[in-house]
């Protein structure tokens, strides 16, 4: 399986006849790793350096893959877009550029997947108008799990979620637009979909299997690389922190 790929800059990969592409809608400022592992001692993460920029700090992209064989142009999530929660400031929006600079239009997009329903994944749901799905020709799909949990979560410790699900997430059924599904799904050739709970509790990442080559999109199964070696270390943001840690082993 293929684990990291870098966001920063764009990088396309095959996985037999599927080809991997990844774009970004920007990233989040650097922070100390203490904020999003704030279980793990400081002092743990001398071992693992190269997990952090050169100043000892964690990073984050709001990383989105294109996944495109034959049949099919997926876009596996839509970052933060651009209207983010009040408390990340101006969004950086750079998915609609990092999709044209990869040679993809919005209308060539036949699937969008919410590996998640977070709001750093699905800000580009709609155009910036909030009136018309920003991929017009795509069928977006999402967990029901995923669906359900937002639709009826009172956390308010998890508000901006809730809020951006209402906006950016919620008006796709009433356009007719959204499929939920439960399970594994194939999407496309050897595309499927593989339900990998904890961070969030539907959330999904996806498998590419084409010509005896294997690959995995794991959404925020993993929020760092030291945790292939340490799938114990959860993120701050993960709703169910155990079966977070009992998926990542399993994938690993």
């Amino acid at each position: 399986f293929r684990r990291l790929i870098d966001v920063e800059t764009m990088h396309r990969i095959k996985i037999g006849d599927i080809e991997l592409i990844a774009v970004t809608d920007g990233a989040a400022p650097p922070v100390s790793p203490s904020w999003p592992f704030p279980a793990v001692p400081e002092s743990d993460w001398d071992s693992h350096r190269y997990a952090l920029d050169s100043e000892g700090f964690h990073t984050s992209n709001f990383g989105c893959f294109i996944i495109r064989d034959k049949e099919a142009t997926i876009l596996v999530d839509t970052g933060m877009g651009s209207h983010p929660p009040e408390r990340f400031g101006q969004a950086p929006a750079h998915l609609p550029g990092s999709l044209s600079a990869a040679g993809i239009k919005p209308t060539d997009v036949t699937k969008v997947v919410f590996t998640h329903l977070h709001f750093d994944h699905v800000g580009w749901a709609f155009s910036k108008d909030r009136v018309s799905p920003f991929f017009p020709n795509a069928r977006y799909v999402a967990s029901r799990t995923d669906w359900e949990y937002w639709s009826t979560c009172t956390d308010d410790s998890r508000a901006d979620h809730v809020k951006s699900f209402e906006s950016n997430v919620e008006p796709l059924s009433g356009l007719g637009v959204i499929d939920l599904i439960e399970g594994e799904q194939f999407l496309s050739g050897g595309i499927r979909t593989l339900p990998t709970p904890g961070h969030t509790p539907g959330h999904m990442s996806l498998l590419l299997d084409s010509n005896g080559k294997k690959g995995v999109v794991t959404g925020d199964v993993f929020h760092s690389s030291a945790q292939f070696t340490n799938p114990d270390w959860s993120h701050r943001a993960d709703v169910d922190p155990v079966l977070g840690r009992k998926t990542r082993k399993q994938l690993l």
